[in-house]
């Protein structure tokens, strides 16, 4: 459809006659009930434009068949004037008949559609007058079912070399699901936890997580990673599995906690900032959902970056990107049309954004990208490139945060899901990105509060583990099998004695409290880990131990100055110049004798003291 010639607006039906030809006056005069046709083309737009009246015109529109009439109520009901193919063609399935023949041939022949659209474009008086007895067109619907099927139906078409021909058959292809909601809530303290570690590093330029990095995050999430225990090499469909897939809820999980302002750069590692010591134990939810708001407005990272087959980005391309923030209140204004609890395909998702108007562009100019081992994107459609920025957003960000449940296969595989018109994924061999496994999803609980579907959101109760046993001897046991966080932290705090046993030791515990932790974290931890109330000797040494790391306080650095006689060191600390930045050194027998005394005078008000001394008539030699 030739769209780049598709005005805008036609104000009336005069207009657009009389911008046709005699030719095609004479095409649609042959449409109209019979009568003589004149040959004149003043007479011919007279002719077309009496019929196109009152009575004439809904008997034209009862004329049209059901899918006609579809194109006619969809654009008499809708702000735009024009007919929007690509979605009406993902509401309906199929396309109106426009005419018959070339459309830029002698022998065209147009449909009654031709009589109310020119250009594709509908003439504003013709809208008013069908207005009043077009029906309003059926809503938009979005598919979803109840139940996930186990494995997902594709076809395979292949070349028979016996036969030489084409031939497709049927196949059923492995998929795996994971329910993110309760995941999410104790996969975002564990990161936490190692991020307060020290053992979550990151490069000072990209910002991106190292490698080192990601292996970590993955070993103590509790599910793994989608694909952490893809046993798969070979898809049912006979195709080896070559597509190395990468880290997707490590990676994800660094840059949401970078993008909510949780964590910061310290010499190439995180740490918690104070908003980050706060999440530690504030309920997972609220941080979440804290987590959620900050993304959709983040600039931390383009989700297309993660699209590696997609290249152009950094260069000339990345002028041409359009904002994140936009593309992402699209596809999170597609989601809250969704029914929770259901079950959707991705495929049909991306119908339905069509189809409803929540289309987007990933790039003002996709030409300025090109698609690894293919060439320019230039024509590229939105299942090329929109699509695959939707299923990063979805996958990496939507279902790690715990908004959406999710069922996905290998991505060789999903990569048949969205075959487009440019047959570009017949010549690309392998997938276009990580995501293209993910097959179908369905939105949480918390992700129904989170995109504003349900007024409360109530969490399910997190189990209180009970992994330790602590003993009065001071040993922490492990019953049961520990988190790799878990034993971080036991590590950080304890003396280890064997795999599962660690000992309560002052002077281990003396380093890590210098090092920043505390001794109400480690009892909080052992009380939250232990079926048993913690023994009196074991809440004893703590409280001791709570004694001896508050009882003194670091007050900053300063200078010691030496006094030659306690009257020269009173008035200094007493006078109204230099009392506010020095103070006596606590030595009650020096002054009550007169000797020489000390004054301590605080690294940041050096200067000040010292201009002060000066007007007290006193100079301080060698204080630089």
């Amino acid at each position: 459809m030739p769209y780049y010639s598709q005005p805008d607006r036609i104000l009336t039906l005069l207009e657009a006659l009389n911008n046709q030809t005699v030719d095609q006056l004479k095409a649609l005069a042959g449409l109209l009930p019979a009568g003589k046709i004149p040959t004149r083309k003043a007479e011919l737009v007279s002719y077309v434009h009496q019929h196109l009246q009152g009575k004439g015109l809904k008997q034209i529109w009862n004329q049209c068949d059901r899918i006609q009439q579809a194109v006619v109520s969809e654009v008499v009901h809708s702000a735009d004037d024009r007919y929007q193919e690509a979605r009406f063609v993902n509401k309906y399935g199929q396309k109106p008949i426009w005419g018959t023949g070339n459309s830029y041939s002698y022998n065209y022949k147009p449909s009654l559609l031709g009589l109310l659209f020119y250009t594709y474009t509908m003439p504003q008086d013709v809208k008013a007058q069908l207005k009043a007895f077009v029906p309003p067109p059926i809503s938009t619907q979005i598919q979803s079912i109840e139940s996930l099927p186990s494995t997902f139906s594709s076809t395979l078409q292949a070349y028979d070399p016996l036969t030489r021909k084409r031939i497709t058959r049927a196949i059923e292809l492995p998929m795996q699901s994971q329910e993110t909601e309760q995941l999410a809530r104790r996969d975002l303290q564990t990161v936490l936890r190692l991020v307060d570690l020290g053992k979550v590093a990151i490069s000072d330029k990209t910002f991106y997580p190292t490698g080192a990095t990601l292996s970590a995050i993955s070993e103590v999430l509790e599910a793994g990673d989608y694909y952490s225990e893809w046993a798969e090499t070979q898809s049912p469909g006979g195709w080896k599995y070559n597509y190395l897939i990468g880290p997707i809820k490590p990676f994800a999980w660094v840059m949401l906690l970078q993008a909510g302002k949780l964590v910061e750069l310290n010499s190439k590692r995180l740490s918690l900032t104070k908003a980050g010591q706060k999440a530690l134990t504030e309920p997972a939810e609220r941080t979440l959902q804290a987590l959620w708001k900050n993304w959709l407005k983040t600039t931390v990272l383009d989700e297309l970056r993660r699209v590696d087959s997609i290249k152009g980005q950094t260069g000339k391309g990345k002028r041409s990107l359009t904002a994140v923030a936009g593309r992402r209140s699209k596809i999170v204004d597609a989601l809250k049309d969704c029914s929770v609890g259901q079950w959707v395909k991705l495929a049909d998702f991306f119908r339905y954004m069509i189809a409803a108007g929540y289309e987007f562009a990933v790039s003002r100019n996709s030409e300025s990208l090109t698609l690894e081992g293919y060439g320019s994107l230039y024509d590229a459609n939105f299942l090329i490139l929109e699509a695959r920025y939707s299923l990063a957003f979805l996958f990496e960000y939507v279902s790690t945060l715990g908004l959406i449940d999710v069922a996905y296969m290998h991505p060789d595989d999903g990569s048949f899901n969205f075959q487009s018109s440019q047959n570009i994924d017949y010549y690309y061999e392998s997938c276009l990105s990580r995501y293209d496994g993910l097959t179908y999803f369905r939105i949480t609980p918390l992700g129904a509060y989170f995109l504003g579907l349900s007024d409360r959101y109530v969490p399910t109760t997190l189990p209180q583990k009970q992994v330790l046993r602590i003993l009065s001897n001071l040993e922490v046991v492990a019953v049961q099998p520990l988190t790799r966080a878990d034993r971080l932290f036991l590590d950080a705090f304890l003396q280890p004695i064997s795999d599962v046993v660690w000992q309560l030791e002052q002077a281990k515990l003396l380093d890590a409290i210098a090092q920043g932790r505390s001794v109400d974290e480690l009892q909080k931890f052992l009380t939250a880990n232990s079926s048993e109330a913690l023994p009196k000797t074991v809440l004893q040494f703590l409280a001791d131990l709570q004694t001896r790391t508050t009882s003194l306080q670091s007050l900053g650095s300063a200078r010691l100055i030496r006094c030659t006689d306690a009257a020269l060191a009173t008035l200094i600390a007493n006078d109204s110049r230099t009392k506010a930045y020095c103070f006596l050194a606590d030595q009650p027998k020096a002054i009550a004798a007169g000797q020489a005394c000390y004054l301590v005078v605080p690294t940041e008000t050096e200067t000040k003291f010292r201009n002060a001394l000066k007007k007290l008539g006193y100079s301080l030699p060698g204080l630089n």
